[in-house]
């Protein structure tokens, strides 16, 4: 069962036109390559070697019948646009086929996280939308995607962008409570940006139980996680001096005894911050943790939450159903 709407696929298949396979002709005029595994592997050579205008061609032979590695190295390709120009819709389109294809394959499997990590790219685009192509947002149908890759797969990054939905009440109904048990799944994972949002939740207390000690830690791990990340690098690092600048002796050593537990080194935290002072603290950027704007729980009412502490899987709605298409499972990337 494909996981997208035939009104969807309508919608795009003008966009992808130009994509459609490469008749194979007779004997004047023989396939460009003897199979789509050799194809493959051309391409995969002469990308490696910077070589794009012999790359392209042969992942897309080996894509359009159906190689998961050359489907998944064009939709990153045209995903990042650094090798080739920019293209969402083409992106798009090679992430629809592997997540139709492969949405059920097993969680163990060698290429699951190659699929989950489809189901995160086409999440994002639902979420914003691809003007290009006629894709309306519709986060609701994210929200889906999200959950599919991080129940199913155990993709951290869907992880992350689940709970900032229900932070902000996109698409799904707000709930701190369970934005937070979806950062924790992924901050488990040492995914710098969950731990950032997440220990700036328990820091601040907002619409969960306040630990400042627990949201310190959280934020150490992320500062040090995100600095080989040039994209998280700077907001976490915003996020982690206000909260140090601001805790207690008490609070700092609770921050560090913690560490191990969340998945740190045994070591002593700084006792001094090494950037800005707070009140030069600029605002984290729009993708940071949003303020909720409900009023916060009683203490006695607060769950008590941290890393460990995660909502049971069904109870959070976790079964989407997506269905597989027939096909091999192809080349790994």
């Amino acid at each position: 069962m494909a996981i997208f709407s035939a009104s969807t696929l309508g919608n795009a298949l003008a966009a992808f036109i130009l994509l459609a396979p490469a008749a194979v002709g007779g004997a004047d005029n023989p396939p460009p390559y003897t199979s789509a595994t050799e194809a493959y592997r051309q391409g995969a050579s002469a990308m490696k070697d910077g070589e794009m205008a012999a790359a392209v061609p042969a992942l897309e032979y080996a894509a359009k019948r159906g190689v998961l590695g050359a489907q998944l190295k064009l939709a990153r390709l045209y995903a990042s646009g650094q090798d080739v120009p920019k293209d969402d819709a083409k992106a798009f389109y090679y992430f629809q086929r592997i997540a139709d294809q492969y949405a059920d394959i097993p969680s163990s499997s060698p290429i699951a996280k190659y699929v989950g990590e489809s189901f995160v790219a086409l999440g994002q685009y639902y979420v914003g939308g691809i003007p290009a192509m006629s894709l309306q947002p519709d986060p609701g149908y994210a929200a889906g995607l999200f959950r599919h890759a991080g129940a199913y797969f155990g993709n951290a990054e869907a992880q992350y962008q689940l709970g900032r939905l229900y932070l902000k009440g996109t698409g799904v109904e707000k709930s701190s409570t369970i934005a937070a048990n979806w950062l924790a799944m992924a901050a488990r994972k040492q995914h710098a940006a969950a731990q950032a949002v997440l220990g700036e939740l328990l820091w601040r207390g907002e619409g969960v139980s306040h630990r400042e000690a627990r949201g310190l830690a959280l934020l150490t791990l992320a500062n040090e996680n995100a600095q080989s990340s040039t994209r998280d690098a700077e907001w976490i690092g915003q996020l982690y001096q206000e909260a140090f600048t601001h805790a207690d002796n008490a609070t700092r050593k609770e921050a560090e005894d913690l560490l191990p537990q969340l998945g740190g080194p045994n070591r002593t935290v700084a006792t001094t911050a090494k950037a800005t002072s707070s009140d030069r603290m600029a605002a984290p950027p729009s993708h940071a943790v949003s303020k909720p704007s409900a009023p916060a729980l009683s203490a006695a009412n607060q769950p008590q939450l941290g890393p460990v502490d995660v909502v049971p899987p069904a109870a959070m709605g976790m079964s989407v159903g997506f269905g597989v298409q027939d096909g091999g499972l192809g080349l790994r990337p």
